[in-house]
């Protein structure tokens, strides 16, 4: 039976900006412009934008971020104002309608800090105050007008029309994102800044907002952190990289579970239990599984040694609220692998067909959560959190597509988690994986994604003369299922609608003498370590003159032995496209070449930086050719290897030998060979309109 239009309940969701894909607004250094317009774009079940724009017209509101610490300050500061004034001039007062607000604030003062959301804060001395770390409170709600609502017009990426904010993208109807809404408006709203957002602002740089739709018989729709007031003008700023988050509501379990098992396993029943566990493998699990060569030595204590990925995204948070609060970082990007995985694969067959990846049972949830500081049962091993105060921009990798979890004991995953090889089969009784599902992959992981966090898979962002191109490099290919197995898996790579995004963007957006930075997941470049046997016979050198190991050619160190230019050139002589891009490589690379001052990635989890250059060494034109068009090379690019980040001082020295292509360590999980390594990050610092650093940091474990 059809519903009715007067009888099927009224609903609809804002869609974008949201999370992971904020709008900014600039507003100059003097504060002058408080009024604002910008588009919303909603998914609704109503038919007629008639109806649409009834349904919302008084139910939008925009709701600031502010730091409470700020805020205490703000408010002592006024009820010392109140307080000074005399008994006789309070008496007046009384009398005085125009006075009356100032005895409310007082009354409010008195009886607490209470944000706008009813969250409560306590009122400390003011001595104490720089003692407490930075966190979120919400500020006054400022409520918008809606001048007009239109239908959404349905404009791909590779369209010259595409709107990154306002066109919905095929994918989100394909794939039933939003259920049975299926309709797309675009509202324009108008509104003014409060004095208090104006206060706020006079002492930091940029102000985020949540945007809060209020739906009849329904719990209120919000997108957090959806829009971002800033100063800056963008020719001075600094953003974060970070990759690899690897979040998992399990990762916050197996400390428990670990440290339960070996109070009450004895040490001479191990080698039963590992026997019993390798007799119950499948033959595909053998497979996948590495065997533990695990030598006899003294282990650390389980929580000097254990790994938490989520503990590591809620330290980066903190370290990076600090940075905020001194005005000293502007956003952060964060590049895939944001969750480890969907769902576990232990839920119930028939029950996991029932959740159909909702939210709720999502590690899109455990993200979400940790983000905004939300409540979350706890456990044993975990840090305490905080709510993020710096705008995030996220792009989605490989493990984002993936359904359900994994066998730690596959190849030898529990040593990036720094467990032993019995700690790992402890696990197998409380989160056993399946073989089949561990490696399967969908959309519909991505579900609860599209709806809460980020609606956009691909996307531009300008901010002054710097662009910013994010692009999905899609889930796990199989074309090589020996770099799967053996855990370094390549990815599917870009489709021909993305090279023509790009494309567009070349021949539109951008600018000769602009920033351009790619932000993705997959590496556009991944050499092997060494030379294949292959290669060596191919190469017209004696063997002791060949240089077989990447290390070895390091720019810095063929200079030191008196080899410079060609000799240092990597391409032709290693597999770049080891556990990388699939498809479009060529076309993505010289991409990179013509427009891109710095590529950003992950995937590999370590730290490898490249620089490129003409192949032929001649200048590019590409900038100054209209229409531009990216067509497969056989060589797009020459290629060099080096620490750069770590050699280069100034802005000058870094445009010298531009553009760069990185890979950014794990901020979740360390490497095969550096499971240490976890905790990373990259700063990247922007002066006077040019790349001045961007060097790889860590966070305190």
């Amino acid at each position: 039976m059809i519903e009715t239009e007067s009888i099927r309940p009224k609903n609809a969701l804002l869609i974008s900006p949201n999370l992971g894909h904020p709008l900014f607004l600039n507003i100059d250094s003097d504060l002058k412009n408080h009024e604002f317009e910008i588009k919303l774009l909603f998914v609704s079940n109503l038919d007629f934008s008639a109806q649409f724009e009834e349904y919302i017209k008084n139910n939008i509101s925009l709701t600031p971020i502010l730091e409470y610490k700020w805020k205490l300050l703000e408010y002592l500061e006024r009820f010392e104002k109140v307080k000074k004034r005399s008994i006789w001039s309070r008496f007046k007062s009384i009398f005085k309608r125009e006075k009356k607000k100032k005895i409310e604030a007082a009354a409010a003062i008195e009886g607490g800090l209470t944000d706008s959301k009813g969250v409560k804060f306590d009122i400390i001395p003011t001595e104490e105050i720089t003692k407490l770390r930075p966190r979120a409170f919400r500020g006054e709600e400022i409520k918008p007008i809606v001048l007009n609502v239109e239908d959404a017009s349905f404009y791909e990426i590779d369209n010259p029309r595409f709107d990154n904010y306002n066109n919905p993208q095929k994918y989100l109807i394909k794939h039933e994102i939003y259920g049975s809404l299926s309709k797309y408006y675009t509202a324009t709203i108008n509104f003014n800044l409060s004095n208090e957002v104006i206060k706020f602002l006079a002492s930091f740089n940029f102000i985020m907002f949540d945007i809060e739709l209020s739906r009849p018989d329904k719990k209120e729709w919000i997108n957090y952190h959806s829009i971002v007031v800033s100063k800056n003008e963008w020719i001075d700023f600094k953003f974060f990289h970070a990759t690899d988050l690897h979040l998992a509501e399990r990762n916050d379990r197996i400390y428990e579970i670990v440290r339960k098992w070996k109070t009450l396993v004895r040490k001479s029943d191990v080698s039963d239990i590992l026997a019993k566990s390798a007799k119950a493998l499948s033959f595909f699990q053998r497979l996948l599984m590495k065997q533990p060569e695990e030598k006899a030595k003294t282990v650390k204590a389980l929580h000097k040694r254990y790994i938490n990925p989520n503990n590591n995204f809620r330290n980066f948070i903190k370290f990076t609220n600090k940075q905020v609060m001194q005005n000293d970082l502007d956003f952060i990007v964060l590049t895939g692998d944001l969750i480890d995985f969907a769902v576990l694969s232990k839920i119930d067959k028939e029950k996991r067909k029932y959740l159909d990846f909702d939210y709720e049972y999502t590690n899109w949830r455990i993200f979400k959560e940790i983000v905004l500081n939300l409540p979350q049962e706890k456990r044993r091993g975990m840090v305490s959190g905080d709510e993020i105060l710096c705008p995030l921009f996220t792009e989605v990798g490989n493990h984002d597509f993936r359904n359900y979890h994994y066998d730690l004991r596959w190849g030898n995953l529990y040593k990036k988690i720094g467990l032993t090889g019995d700690e790992a089969i402890a696990l197998n009784d409380e989160l056993l994986a399946s073989p089949i599902g561990s490696i399967s992959k969908s959309f519909q992981s991505l579900k609860a994604y599209l709806r809460e966090i980020n609606s956009s898979l691909d996307y531009y962002l300008k901010l002054g003369e710097n662009n910013f191109v994010f692009l999905n490099s899609g889930s796990d290919s199989f074309k090589n299922i020996i770099d799967f197995v053996s855990g370094h898996p390549s990815v599917t790579g870009l489709t021909n609608k993305q090279i023509k995004f790009l494309e567009n963007l070349a021949n539109t957006e951008i600018k000769s003498g602009s920033n351009t930075f790619l932000l993705i997941h997959g590496p556009p470049i991944n050499p092997k370590k060494n030379i294949s046997s292959f290669k060596r016979f191919s190469l017209s050198k004696t063997p002791q003159d060949i240089l077989t190991s990447i290390e070895q050619y390091k720019e810095s160190i063929l200079a030191k032995l008196g080899k410079k230019g060609s000799s240092a050139r990597i391409d032709g002589k290693f597999d770049l496209k080891y556990g990388t891009i699939s498809s479009n490589w060529a076309k993505l690379l010289k991409f990179c070449l013509d427009f891109c001052i710095l590529t950003l990635s992950g995937h590999t989890h370590q730290l490898k930086e490249f620089r490129l250059s003409n192949p032929q060494n001649l200048t590019t034109t590409a900038s100054s050719t209209r229409p531009y068009s990216l067509e497969k090379l056989d060589i797009p690019a020459a290629i060099f290897y080096d620490s750069y980040s770590e050699q280069i001082d100034t802005p000058e020295e870094v445009e010298l030998k531009a553009p760069y292509v990185v890979q950014t360590p794990a901020l979740g999980l360390g490497s095969y060979f550096k499971p240490t390594l976890a905790g990373a990050f990259r700063e990247i610092i922007i002066e006077k309109g040019k790349l001045a650093s961007f060097k790889v940091e860590y966070i305190k474990r």
